[in-house]
């Protein structure tokens, strides 16, 4: 089976004025389908830069990412536009709630993107929020809504058509530790189903133990990879 994720020699800067910062600095890396990978490491190591070039929200400067054998970089924007709806679901660390809109209709917004009709897309959406618990506040709008309670419509927006691709940033941030460890109860699943495959950007290191294996990055680059938190706690150790 080939690789959800590969990714050679990666690299991205951003302009700080006249000179150029590097955020990522020649990452390779492959996720297989099925599996769920975790990345962690310290702000501003690169993470969420790796995740964005992963989703293809961000087009990385050198080096070659591939998505289920795409090469997003490649794609016109429109492509990789439809591309991401067909296949990637990408939970925000801010959420990206429409303020006007309810639970529901938020959820329902990639398969809207997608072309479905708005009654089918908003049954699909009930379904997927009772799946995350919030099966009493389908009409109720974000601001009032709990922290956590929108974090989980950001999850159930990510999930809501089925992508091949999850990527998440700080899913469980705003979550307790019972809420936390249902939503990855809940993606457990959604990736155990085959030939999905997903990856979360944390610093909860009580969902450690959900993770298949776990890459740790600085000064962007994954500088190892665990295979348990107790791996990674060894290794942290000796350093």
């Amino acid at each position: 089976m080939s690789a959800a994720i590969q990714c050679r020699d990666v690299t991205k800067s951003y302009a700080t004025g006249t000179t150029m910062t590097p955020a990522l600095q020649g990452i390779t890396l492959e996720i297989q389908p099925g599996e769920l990978f975790m990345l962690v490491g310290p702000s501003g190591c690169g993470k969420t830069t790796l995740i964005s070039v992963i989703a293809g929200i961000l087009s990385q400067d050198g080096g070659m990412c591939r998505i289920f054998g795409e090469d997003l970089k490649s794609m016109s924007d429109e492509e990789r536009t439809a591309f991401r709806l067909r296949n990637v679901g990408f939970v925000f660390q801010a959420y990206n709630l429409i303020p006007s809109l309810t639970a529901a209709e938020n959820v329902s917004i990639p398969l809207l993107l997608a072309g479905h009709d708005r009654n089918e897309a908003l049954i699909r959406a009930n379904e997927v929020l009772r799946h995350v618990g919030l099966g009493a506040k389908l009409e109720a709008k974000p601001a009032e809504l709990s922290g956590g309670q929108q974090q989980r419509v950001a999850i159930a927006r990510a999930l809501v058509h089925n992508p091949r691709l999850i990527v998440c940033d700080e899913p469980t941030s705003a979550l307790d530790h019972t809420t936390g460890g249902e939503i990855m109860a809940l993606f457990r699943r959604e990736v155990l189903k085959g030939d999905r495959a997903l990856v979360i950007v944390t610093h909860d290191s009580r969902i450690f133990h959900y993770a298949d294996r776990i890459g740790v990055m600085d000064d962007g680059r994954v500088v190892r990879i665990a295979h348990s938190p107790d791996e990674l706690e060894l290794e942290t150790s000796k350093d």
